[in-house]
């Protein structure tokens, strides 16, 4: 040693530093956030993330973002980005980066993975979401950061050209059971069927409608005051997503919503008493309830009381209610479920069951001159509404709220139905003309498509109604 030159402090912290801090930084990684090193910083690189799915948001694994919610992703402008996602519950998830337009496979079952891979070219800030319907809306959203993070989705994607092949969900407005006879209580068994149906918007456009039995609305059903109701609820297999059925005229837990629920392809069964007569709607109750609404799972009941209503000559079903799009009004292909417009509250569709203008043409309304009738009309929502209106014709009587218990209203020209409301109206025809059914707030009727046709034949009468002088 002698003769030979110890080693300075400064060199020693350097050679003891640089393991250490390899080492931090390996750990801090843990093999689930994998950026290149040889990337520089304008991208080329690639970026992984793992994310675990749960009831109802994003969990990070590994790295930075480990046991965050919904965790922010960053990354390099021009990288290509790969985001795995693993399902912890089984509710059936996915994942969709906007302004990319990538989304993953559908993940059904516990353990069950699906993986996204893109390249960021486009900087900005970007939402990713599960795609799921309801599900963004009950929180399944982050944020994925191109770069600086300034800018964003430039358009949205391109609608699928292509009009899949659809049902006709179109509730007919004659699908109401005839009054009850009998005069004592009993045991009423009602069926109900959820399942997903592609159906028709209006001709060229196509969605898939979540219904009760095929139909929007759902069946309408009649008991009677004081009937105990067993209500049988089926989950048709190939459904997506659980369901389930609260009816306002429960009076019991959560209206039914909780007995019932059932996963694709399960069954359930409650019983409730019919206790106070009126016209009730019934819904979706499971989460996210808007977004099973909006989606067409509604339909009414009508507990009949003691003392019967007035005898008319037809009795119809209407139901309206909105959709929420990605894509514009009128757009041809297949429309998509919006969950970010349904929060925002702004419906692409007012919808007469189920359909733009769905009661108009083959599905319109049609009664002679000298009939009475009964419109059993019910606002689905689930947000706004409905001033209905019949142009040309004024209602003789009007059980506001589904009331049935009180006195009718008479002569009234426009009656108002809340979200999750329902009116019974009645008419006198008694001049021939095509009525129209709208939501009288007339944009929603006119150009988004609350509307219908009453259309009435049978002999004019001067003394009514006359053109000219």
């Amino acid at each position: 040693m002698n003769g030979a030159r110890p080693m300075g402090r400064g060199l020693l912290a350097v050679v003891v530093a640089i393991p250490l801090i390899l080492g931090v930084m390996a750990g801090a990684m843990g093999g689930y956030l994998l950026h290149n090193p040889s990337a520089s910083a304008n991208g080329g690189g690639s970026e992984a993330f793992a994310l675990a799915t749960y009831d109802f948001y994003f969990l990070g694994v590994g790295g930075s973002i480990d046991g965050v919610r919904n965790p922010q992703l960053n990354v390099t402008l021009g990288d290509t980005v790969t985001i795995t996602i693993t399902d912890r519950v089984s509710t059936g998830h996915n994942l969709y980066v906007e302004g990319y337009d990538a989304q993953s496979a559908d993940v059904m079952a516990v353990g069950a993975t699906a993986t996204v891979r893109f390249t960021a070219t486009q900087q900005g800030t970007f939402a990713y979401y599960c795609a799921m319907p309801g599900h963004r809306a009950l929180g399944m959203e982050g944020k994925l950061v191109v770069g600086s993070g300034v800018g964003g989705p430039s358009s949205l994607p391109p609608i699928s050209p292509e009009v899949l092949p659809v049902s006709d969900i179109v509730r007919n407005a004659t699908d109401v059971p005839p009054p009850i006879t009998r005069t004592t209580p009993a045991t009423v068994n009602i069926w109900l069927n959820a399942t997903e149906v592609n159906g028709e918007i209006e001709p060229g456009v196509s969605y898939m409608y979540w219904t009760y039995n095929g139909k929007v609305p759902g069946p309408f059903f009649r008991v009677r005051v004081n009937d105990t109701v067993v209500v049988h609820f089926h989950n048709d297999a190939s459904s997506m997503m659980n369901h389930s059925v609260d009816f306002h005229a429960v009076t019991g837990p959560m209206g039914g919503s909780a007995a019932s629920s059932a996963a694709p392809g399960a069954s359930s069964d409650f019983s409730f008493k019919a206790l106070v007569p009126g016209l009730f709607i019934y819904h979706c109750g499971t989460p996210d309830v808007p977004t099973h609404i909006a989606n067409g799972m509604f339909g009414e009941i009508l507990v009949q009381p003691d003392a019967p209503l007035p005898p008319v000559d037809r009795e119809f079903y209407v139901g309206q209610s909105e959709l929420y799009t990605k894509w514009p009004i009128h757009t041809l292909g297949n429309q998509l479920f919006d969950g970010q417009k349904l929060a925002d509250d702004q419906p692409t569709y007012f919808a007469f069951n189920g359909a733009f203008k769905g009661l108009t043409g083959a599905h319109q309304l049609t009664a002679q001159v000298n009939q009475t009738i009964r419109i059993y009309f019910v606002d689905a929502g689930p947000d706004f509404i409905s001033s209905f209106h019949i142009i040309g014709e004024i209602f003789n009587r009007v059980w506001q709220y589904g009331d049935l218990s009180d006195p009718p209203l008479h002569g009234v020209q426009t009656v108002l139905v809340p979200p999750g409301g329902c009116v019974v109206v009645d008419l006198t025809l008694v001049y021939p003309a095509n009525y129209v059914l709208v939501d009288h707030a007339i944009y929603h009727a006119v150009d988004m498509g609350a509307m219908g046709i009453l259309h009435v034949t049978g002999p004019t009468n001067s003394t009514i109604f006359k053109a000219g002088a």
